[in-house]
């Protein structure tokens, strides 16, 4: 009963403007979400805050929101069934209701990549809602970087380089093609970034004075069960099983780079605890957290990062 009240006292918060829509549509436990094609619009009342940093201009929250959210990817190792569980659970429904609830607790920003289905978060926004959009973008065919106009044209907050095709722009030599997209981006006031799991290409971008606004590079410990073994050496396991294989080296060499790091995979898609994954991302430099999080796991996900970044043991400076 507890947790039935808890929940209609977030709906009453963070439900459409309309009294009597609300009585219809959330008054009761277990009745149907509002539609994803209501035309009301949502008046979210924070229950919660984050502490900000800022990159460039624009305001973040320290704990951001993960795009698998919206593209219903996981990274399941060998458990087929989980990606289409996922797609299951995250209607667009129970999508923009996550959302709700995220800005609720005062996380403001999502990244996802331009090629899902952002249908969601733009109706989000019609509906009135604030979340900040940061776009993964690739580069297309011959060298092009329409993904990122495309991107900038939708109302992205800031866009970045994709991590697989920073990676593959890499090994082809082409760095200049991630200078030529950040410049892009910047000319047009909004914020660049480079997103990596392979610390090569950070440290290549430094060396060549890219200058990107932000990085997001993967930060996690090799200790959980199906962490990399001996044999395996590419950046994301054999089995889609770590994403990123040289911690202590990424730790090293990014207390170095002046520029925001936003972490993602830090519990490496699932394996480890945001208990241990936010403080040791916080701790060892990261500047803000990128976290997958389903509706109910929102609220412990908040106060694990507050109490992370309220006890914290870093000698990085914050660089936002």
């Amino acid at each position: 009963m507890k947790n039935q009240l808890s929940r209609r006292r977030f709906v009453k918060d963070a439900a459409l403007a309309s009294a009597a829509v609300v009585a219809a549509a959330r008054g009761v436990r277990g009745a149907e979400p509002v539609s994803a094609t209501a035309t009301a619009t949502v008046t979210i009342t924070p229950k919660d805050s984050v502490p900000m940093g800022k990159i460039g201009k624009q305001e973040f929250s320290r704990l951001m929101l993960g795009g698998n959210l919206v593209n219903g990817f996981a990274h399941a190792r060998d458990l087929k069934y989980v990606g289409q569980l996922m797609k299951r659970y995250n209607t667009e429904a129970k999508i923009l209701e996550t959302l709700e609830i995220a800005e609720a607790h005062g996380v403001n920003a999502i990244s996802s990549s331009i090629q899902d289905s952002l249908t969601v978060l733009r109706k989000h926004w019609q509906h009135g809602g604030k979340m900040k959009l940061i776009v993964q973008a690739n580069i297309e065919g011959e060298d092009s970087l329409v993904q990122f106009q495309k991107a900038i044209d939708l109302g992205a907050s800031a866009v970045q380089m994709q991590g697989h095709s920073s990676e593959k722009v890499l090994e082809r030599g082409r760095i200049e093609l991630i200078g030529k997209a950040v410049q892009l981006v910047k000319k047009q006031g909004v914020v660049a970034g480079v997103a990596a799991h392979a610390l090569s290409v950070i440290e290549e971008c430094e060396n060549a004075g890219i200058n990107p606004d932000f990085y997001q590079k993967t930060l996690h410990t090799q200790n959980y069960p199906s962490a990399l073994r001996p044999d395996e050496h590419d950046d994301t396991g054999k089995w889609d099983n770590s994403w990123c294989r040289d911690p202590e080296e990424v730790i090293k060499f990014m207390a170095g780079v002046k520029k925001p790091w936003i972490a993602f995979k830090v519990m490496a898609a699932g394996a480890i605890h945001p208990k241990q994954a936010f403080p040791y991302a916080f701790n060892n430099g990261a500047d803000f957290v990128l976290a997958g999080m389903f509706d109910w796991q929102v609220a412990e996900d908040v106060q694990i990062a507050k109490r992370a970044l309220g006890n914290l043991k870093r000698t990085r400076p914050w660089f936002s």
